[in-house]
């Protein structure tokens, strides 16, 4: 079992980013989702290279920007789902809750 420290944004972003790793790569035979989730991965990479220098703050809005451009035939995606979830817990994270 994982121990997962939500109070670690680094280490809740990595989680998130592995997850979409391990979806694009079982994902080879739907083509469009293996588009979608590829780009999704890079955005999110992207976040997760810049997040040692940015505020919580910031970061939540990265990925709010994220999350409200993914195309909405996309929206019920297990891995936009997990996005969600993820901006959700950082936002209790910086409410200080």
């Amino acid at each position: 079992m994982t121990f997962i420290d939500f109070s670690d944004t680094e280490g809740m972003l990595g989680l998130l980013v592995d997850l979409v790793a391990d979806e694009t790569s079982d994902c080879h035979r739907d083509l469009d989702r293996h588009r979608f989730l590829t780009d999704l991965l890079a955005q999110l990479r992207a976040v997760e290279h810049r997040l040692p220098g940015l505020q919580l703050s910031a970061a939540i809005r990265s990925l709010k920007d994220l999350h409200h451009s993914i195309d909405p035939e996309y929206s019920g995606d297990t891995v936009v789902v997990h996005l969600g979830d993820c901006i959700a817990e950082l936002e209790r994270v910086d409410a200080g809750g």
